[in-house]
């Protein structure tokens, strides 16, 4: 039998091969998309995970500090309590302003005991916030002077370099003057003699007691 080499034949033929290939091509165009998009959603997963921890450990610091200022609150309610219990109660009762003045030193050292770790450990966190927030005030009255200093030396700069400049031209100006000049001796004589005319002139009443002519 002999090979069936008709269009009709062929053709069907090559229609498959294109339609195997542009199948094959999307399929690996979408492969690389995924990949792309996985890699993208990975990046985002890893940001918002740090995101999370940076702010789950400022969310622990606040907590430690409100539990400090909680537990020196409550320390020093129980201060007031025991103090007003051992008010006699049959007596007059003292001004408000008495009763709620501040506690002496002595009265916070016999409270507030040095072997009562939970209070140290408020106190500590509290120092060390009130420390930081000082040192950052310090660092922003820092930053302000800075800035506000800056413009003042720029101005100095260029007051200095000025002067300068104008002592420069005055000293070429100097050195370009021709000493063996014959006129400048006769005015240099000129000025020399005008100046002695007035110094005598003004020594002249001194001498005799009396202004000239009379």
């Amino acid at each position: 039998m002999g090979c069936n080499t008709s269009k009709e034949s062929v053709q069907p033929t090559a229609e498959e091969a294109k339609e195997d290939s542009k199948n094959g091509d999307i399929k690996q165009s979408t492969e690389g998309t995924g990949t792309d998009e996985t890699a993208a959603a990975e990046e985002a997963s890893s940001k918002s995970a740090e995101a999370t921890k940076e702010a789950a450990s400022q969310g622990e610091n606040e907590k430690d500090k409100d539990e400090a200022a909680t537990r020196i609150q409550a320390a020093f309610r129980g201060h007031h309590a025991r103090k007003s219990m051992k008010e006699p109660e049959s007596g007059t009762r003292q001004p408000q302003s008495q009763n709620d003045a501040e506690p002496t030193q002595e009265q916070l050292l016999e409270e507030f005991r040095a072997d009562d770790k939970e209070l140290c450990n408020a106190a500590t966190k509290i120092q060390a916030s009130f420390r930081g927030h000082m040192s950052r005030k310090e660092q922003q009255v820092v930053s302000a002077a800075s800035a506000a200093i800056k413009p003042i030396e720029q101005f100095v700069e260029k007051t200095a370099d000025k002067i300068d400049q104008k002592v420069n031209d005055a000293l070429n100006e100097l050195e370009s003057i021709d000493l063996t000049d014959p006129d400048l001796h006769k005015a240099a004589t000129k000025i020399q003699a005008s100046f002695r005319g007035h110094k005598v002139r003004q020594d002249g009443p001194a001498v005799g007691g009396t202004e000239p002519g009379k």
